[in-house]
């Protein structure tokens, strides 16, 4: 208490002002000090623990001191309140029951203010400055009157106040059209998006980003300073694009069409650049490609067009149809001892014959045949000569196709006839005709495999005049093919069992009594035969690696032909001194 009293001599004497220094003072002490100081009544339910230390290096005024009491109150968990004129010191938890006030707006006091909010929602605003409370601080929502209820020391006060009158301020939208002249609307779109979500806050700043396409330009619609912010930022991205060293490549191509080339490079272009996109132009006349682009693009195109402008494979396919009696085909098997063989459901036609004898020596090396491919050539070719020269096989076709690997070939042979359409009567008689081609037509699609193999995709067509048809009014049979078969190179593959009916009447009679009627019948004699031809096709392939080994081909199948030629004339010789 002598403390105190010097304390309050000394602050009269300094007109108001007074130098606090103390250690360990009893908090209740300082309580009663302020209260004279002040000249407040401050009631003390109950007495507080603790002490105080201050120490002030210049001196304090009188108001000062009061504002000091609340900091060490604030300290310890309590606070005043004022009540009925007087001063209460209560605990925080409980000063928004007991009515916290306004009591010195500019004193570090519990304060609650009423805010209404006017252009946000209330909610809003709440989760804007909920973090913003103290320990014991309240903020109460009214959400029909769109309004804050809002109890805090002070400074937590002002700073929620002062956020909320910025976010609910009603600010004027506008809107900016930005043309871009050089960068392109989507990529500056991606950028100017991301840095505004980074700088702009979507929950107070209210503003819309829309790109077009149309005329290359950015639409931003908002609050007046982001537009204007985003507006410059926008208007440094579109700087003009750094110059690209770009080179003109002319690419002449020397295996494949330009046409396909120049397809699937722009299909790789396509995907592979977004920018600086080099351009491809084809020129057909001189099968070339022209490119546009940076060197380490023009290296690309050229390491593309190297993989696929290489020479292109061929095989030369050899075709053979024939049809092929069975009854004939029979008689001459039992009657020197070939087999013909028979015509199955799977449309493999199988021939064969026992020519006998050792093989001639030839050189195969150079059409990469084996051995027993070369002698089941052979054999097959034989036979199948044989049974024409006998009669009973006839040739109808013996075409030959040079095709591209992997690329339909096809070939047509035949004959155009006229067939009557319409016939008008009047006066005279009025005739129309269409043209029709008849004959073979043979669709080849190879396609080499590995181990010297290729895949044969073959569709057939044959269409023939029967006998009878009268002119304008033709009658056809047609058959048709269509397999796939794999075949060894030089391999022969026979495709068939397409099976035709056919009746031979033969009439003999003795002259003049066979013309009697009813009893020339005595003297005549009528047979009918029954036989049924089989169409065979028979195909041999021939892979050609390079276009050079087209003409070593050709000399060798000659070669072949000759071989072919020999062994058919001594089987003639073995069937005939059998015969005899």
């Amino acid at each position: 208490m002598k403390l105190i009293k010097y304390l309050l001599i000394l602050i009269t004497f300094l007109n108001a002002e007074v130098t606090l220094n103390f250690q360990n003072l009893d908090i209740n002490d300082f309580i009663k000090m302020v209260a004279k100081i002040t000249n407040k009544n401050i009631l003390l339910t109950q007495n507080l623990s603790g002490k105080v230390n201050f120490i002030s290096v210049k001196p304090v005024k009188e108001k000062e001191v009061y504002s000091i009491l609340l900091n060490i109150l604030r300290s310890k968990g309590y606070t005043i309140i004022e009540d009925n004129g007087y001063l209460k010191v209560i605990r925080e938890s409980q000063v928004i029951r007991q009515g916290g006030v306004k009591l010195h707006p500019k004193m570090d006091e519990f304060q609650t203010d009423i805010i209404r909010l006017r252009n946000i929602p209330v909610r809003d605003g709440y989760n804007l400055i909920s973090f913003l409370r103290s320990t014991y601080g309240r903020i109460v929502m009214n959400d029909k009157k769109n309004l804050l209820i809002i109890s805090d020391y002070p400074s937590n006060l002002n700073i929620m106040k002062t956020i909320l009158k910025r976010v609910d301020s009603k600010n004027q939208k506008i809107v900016k059209n930005i043309v871009l002249k050089y960068a392109n609307i989507n990529d500056v779109y991606s950028k100017i998006n991301d840095i505004a979500s980074m700088l702009f806050n979507t929950r107070i700043y209210h503003y819309r980003l829309i790109p077009n396409n149309i005329n290359n330009s950015l639409i931003i619609v908002g609050d007046k300073n982001v537009v204007y912010k985003l507006s410059k930022i926008t208007k440094n991205l579109d700087t003009t694009p750094k110059p690209v060293n770009q080179l003109t490549k002319v690419i002449t191509l020397k295996n494949s069409d330009v046409v396909n080339i120049g397809k699937i490079l722009n299909s790789i272009i396509k995907s592979k650049y977004r920018k600086n996109v080099p351009s491809i132009t084809i020129d057909k006349e001189t099968n070339s490609i022209i490119a546009l682009a940076t060197p380490e693009q023009i290296e690309t195109i050229k390491t593309i067009i190297k993989a696929l402008d290489v020479p292109k494979e061929q095989v030369y396919v050899k075709a053979r149809i024939l049809e092929i009696s069975n009854l004939k085909a029979a008689q001459l098997g039992t009657k020197f001892g070939l087999y013909g063989g028979a015509g199955t459901s799977s449309g493999l036609y199988t021939l064969s014959a026992n020519l006998g004898g050792p093989a001639v020596a030839f050189d195969v090396s150079s059409l990469g045949l084996t051995i027993p491919t070369l002698k089941q050539g052979l054999a097959l070719g034989a036979t199948l000569d044989l049974l024409e020269t006998f009669g009973a096989a006839k040739k109808l076709s013996e075409p030959s196709i040079l095709c591209i690997n992997n690329t339909t070939s096809n070939i047509y042979v035949g004959k155009t006839v006229s067939v009557l359409t319409g016939k008008t009567t009047s006066t005279s008689t009025s005739e129309s005709y269409t043209r029709e081609d008849i004959g073979l037509t043979l669709k080849v699609k190879p396609r080499i495999d590995s181990d010297n193999k290729v895949a044969l995709n073959v569709d057939a067509v044959i269409e023939d005049l029967l006998p009878g048809s009268s002119v304008g009014l033709p009658i056809t049979s047609k058959r048709k093919i269509n397999t796939t078969t794999i075949v060894n190179n030089g391999q022969s593959i026979i495709i068939g069992g397409l099976v035709r009916d056919n009746k031979d009447i033969t009439l003999q009679k003795v002259p003049i009594l066979g013309d009697i009627p009813f009893l020339g019948a005595l003297f005549r004699h009528k047979q009918i035969n029954k036989d049924k031809t089989t169409l065979v096709i028979v195909l041999t392939p021939y892979i050609v690696k390079k276009s050079s080994q087209l003409n070593d081909l050709r000399e060798a199948l000659a070669k072949l032909d000759e071989l072919k030629s020999q062994f058919v004339e001594k089987i003639k010789k073995k069937i005939d001194e059998k015969h005899k």
